[in-house]
């Protein structure tokens, strides 16, 4: 279930369910999924996961036992030769050392990339980028592949500061203010980070908050959705037309679908409908068991055409299943909270739109 709330919140961020949301996802990033994005990275993570199937298919378990069949069948067979004779013997029936043998090998921080003799990209400058992708973008990248690709990235970057410096870009004004506007936007980030992301792993916290979503669960309806994403039009319009022939819409997800669960054939598993975002949610909601959506939803990142399958009623999740949805709750009420505290503890003016004194709407009275 997890994995399908991932989705959720995904589709929430797409089409803009509020500035709160906005400044949440912030937090849901570095916070409720922070721990999941180290530990997706660290020796249990994806990474070191793709290496060890590389590393498994470099030296099979049947390679080795042949290896070493061979080597001690030789040494049976063969009589004593001169000790220079004998390691060159076993140089080449050794097993040859696999990429994360090698990988163990390196040591300190070498160059990666070097551009026009100065620039120098460090192995550790790599790693830590890839430390920072959402783990849903590199899911069945290999490791080696995902290095070269972020390599590659970091390279491109500072073609174009080099030649945005060469052009004088960095002492315009627009540059110098977003410079600024980033600054802050950090700052306050950090301090949320700070002050919230406590809160929101207290395991008390969490279990009081689970007592009274179970209190407040409502049943619903919810599906198996399959999920199809493309970056235009004409490329809705193209995959829509190859449903109507009555060609697979898995086959179709894997082939074309820009999404994360292309690998999967679109399967987003198990979605509780209520929580999707409106523009879905009345789209899916018609949809008979089987169906498909005959238009494509458009969002910021693309268009969308869904299979609604294996509807059911919805269930309570269990706690370790819910724990993450929990989290973005209390942090988004912790916030709300912190928020009013700080603007109580200022002095805050507000004016209209014209600079005008600000009279507030009933609907903005009801809020605060």
């Amino acid at each position: 279930m997890i994995h399908c709330r991932e989705f959720v919140w995904r589709f929430m961020m797409k089409f803009k369910t509020g500035c709160a949301v906005a400044v949440l996802s912030l937090l849901c990033v570095e916070s409720s999924y922070g721990g999941a994005l180290k530990k997706s990275f660290s020796k249990d993570g994806k990474i070191e996961k793709a290496e060890a199937e590389e590393t498994q298919k470099e030296a099979s378990p049947e390679q080795d036992n042949k290896s070493t069949s061979t080597t001690e069948k030789s040494a049976e067979t063969s009589p004593p030769k001169e000790d220079a004779t004998k390691d060159t013997a076993e140089a080449k029936t050794e097993t040859p050392k696999t990429s994360e043998e090698k990988k163990r090998e390196i040591e300190g921080d070498p160059v990666v990339a070097r551009i026009n003799g100065k620039k120098e990209i460090r192995r550790s400058e790599v790693l830590d980028n890839m430390k920072r992708l959402p783990p849903q973008m590199v899911q069945g990248i290999q490791a080696d592949k995902l290095f070269a690709m972020v390599q590659t990235q970091l390279i491109n970057t500072h073609l174009m500061v080099e030649q945005a410096r060469k052009a004088g870009m960095d002492k315009t004004k627009e540059y110098r203010e977003g410079l600024e506007r980033f600054k802050e936007e950090l700052l306050g980030r950090t301090f949320l980070m700070r002050e919230l992301a406590p809160k929101a792993e207290n395991e008390s916290a969490l279990k009081a908050r689970y007592t009274k979503y179970l209190v407040d669960f409502k049943k619903g309806k919810e599906c198996k959705l399959f999920h199809i994403m493309v970056n235009g039009e004409k490329e809705a319009s193209d995959v829509l037309a190859a449903l109507a022939k009555g060609e697979d819409f898995t086959k179709i997800a894997k082939e074309k679908s820009e999404a994360a669960s292309k690998s999967k054939g679109g399967e987003e598993g198990y979605v509780p409908v209520e929580l999707l975002p409106s523009p879905i949610k009345e789209k899916i909601e018609t949809l008979k068991e089987g169906e498909y959506t005959k238009e494509a939803v458009k969002s910021e990142n693309g268009y969308h055409i869904f299979r609604a399958t294996n509807w059911r009623d919805t269930t309570p999740q269990k706690y370790d299943e819910a724990k993450q949805m929990l989290k973005q709750v209390i942090l988004q009420e912790e916030m709300m909270k912190l928020f009013e505290r700080l603007e109580k503890q200022a002095k805050v003016e507000r004016f209209s739109e014209d600079g005008s004194p600000y009279v507030p709407s009933k609907d903005d009275a009801k809020a605060n």
